[in-house]
């Protein structure tokens, strides 16, 4: 008993440096990439083709899928990628994140880096200490790949310890029903920890130490992935359209590939039994990861062609509502400041048409009707949104961005400034009574 309960808090407590270790080396990496992950997209998505390779080199760089995801949901609401193009991103996104399992794989069980890694925290940390800027960034992103294989090391020793007390007969066999069962507990993992690759991880470990067979871990695996969509779900829920579009999407495309992975499994078993040697448990990690990329992959081929009709479902589903004026402007772009801005512009943009076309109203008529003044006052309510949202950006950490931040508050009040005066064109009456002034306001 005593053996069991040290495998299992060493089993918790390798999980929780790995993730700590994600954390860190994801926030270092961010912070090293700066306003280069928004240039990237912009610059090189230009077709769902294109989005998937952008999404899938973006999400393996920076070890973080959320984060390309929020800047595609970013880019859509402000106009500058169309939904079929974000899907391509997020499509890709679903293809880089397998390649933390990749990572786990081959240095963390092939070549063991645990008590190397341990150096690489301390000289990440002293980094971060005392250096500024991106070598901060690059020290705390060194930090968190330490950790990442130093949970790696204690989540193994813990499988191992659990291997007398815990099989894969203690688990559900491995049958339809059985697997199916063993994607719903991946799903309530990946909702536990909040990321799918502690699950596949978790999945690796208990593999490599006979813990689980290979086909119990790849069903796990497949759960993994399609619980990574519950949390994109709950956030884009009374978020803009585009979020809510594209969390549905990411809902309904995750759940067709976890349904394909399901059926697939089978024949992946046979194919790594017959090429290779010593089959999918002789092989159980790397057939693992292997398994992951290949539905993913799988996936993205099978979707890519229907992108676009695929969008215009999605549209269908969830219309846009031609009064949402502020839709793009969600609190869950503060996480990239960069995004929030571009969001904020386009914004503005649309809010300086809509008032050029009432002013035009306004000056063919030289009087400003009820409705009229209902529309400025409407005009200076979203204004107001605007100037809001804008006060939750915090880029004080950027230079560039301090400064496109203070030119938006400054657009905002001008736009103010122009409401008010809108509402004065009553004025102008006066004019008539003044011949010569008569002629330039007729």
């Amino acid at each position: 008993m005593v053996l069991m309960n040290s495998g299992i808090l060493s089993a918790l407590g390798g999980l929780g440096l790995f993730l700590l270790g994600m954390v860190v080396m994801t926030g270092g990496l961010k912070e090293m990439a700066g306003d280069s992950i928004r240039r990237t997209i912009a610059r090189f998505t230009t077709s769902p083709a294109s989005g998937v390779a952008t999404g899938a080199v973006i999400t393996a760089l920076i070890q973080s899928s959320s984060a390309t995801t929020v800047t595609a949901v970013g880019f859509a609401g402000a106009g500058l990628l169309t939904l079929s193009q974000s899907l391509g991103i997020i499509f890709g996104a679903n293809i880089g994140t397998t390649i933390t399992g990749w990572i786990v794989a081959v240095f963390g069980f092939k070549i063991k880096l645990g008590m190397i890694a341990l150096p690489l925290v301390l000289i990440g940390i002293l980094t971060h200490l005392f250096f500024k800027g991106r070598l901060a960034a690059t020290g705390l992103a060194l930090a968190g790949f330490g950790l990442f294989f130093v949970g790696i090391d204690l989540l193994q020793d813990g499988m191992a310890g659990l291997h007398e007390f815990v099989t894969h007969d203690s688990f559900p066999p491995d049958t339809w029903f059985g697997r199916l069962l063993l994607v719903f507990i991946g799903v309530a993992i990946t909702l536990v920890t909040q990321s799918s690759s502690a699950g596949v991880a978790m999945a690796l470990a208990a593999v490599h130490t006979g813990t689980l067979s290979f086909p119990q871990a790849a069903a796990m695996v497949i759960g993994f992935d399609v619980g990574t969509t519950v949390t994109a779900a709950i956030a884009a829920v009374g978020g803009p359209v585009e979020a809510r579009r594209v969390g549905l999407a990411h809902v309904v495309y995750n759940i067709m590939t976890g349904i394909g992975a399901f059926l697939l499994l089978t024949p992946y078993v046979w194919a790594c039994d017959a090429l290779l040697d010593g089959g999918a448990a002789g092989n159980s990690e790397l057939a693992l990861v292997g398994f992951h990329t290949t539905f993913n992959g799988l996936g993205v081929l099978a979707a890519l062609p229907f992108t676009n009709r695929f969008a215009e479902l999605i549209e269908r589903l969830i219309p846009e509502r031609s009064d949402e004026v502020v839709r793009r402007l969600n609190p869950s772009l503060y996480e990239t400041p960069s995004v929030a801005i571009v969001a904020a512009r386009a914004t503005l943009v649309d809010i300086t048409r809509q008032l050029l076309l009432l002013m035009r109203e306004e000056f063919s008529t030289i009087r400003v009707s009820e409705t009229g003044a209902e529309d400025y006052e409407q005009v200076r309510t979203t204004l107001s949104q605007v100037s809001q949202f804008l006060k939750g950006v915090d880029c004080k950490q950027d230079e560039k961005l301090t400064v496109r931040l203070a030119d938006l508050l400054l657009v905002v009040d001008h736009l103010r400034r122009l409401t008010r005066r809108c509402d004065e064109f009553d004025r102008l009456k006066a004019a008539h009574e003044v011949p010569i002034l008569d002629a330039y306001v007729s």
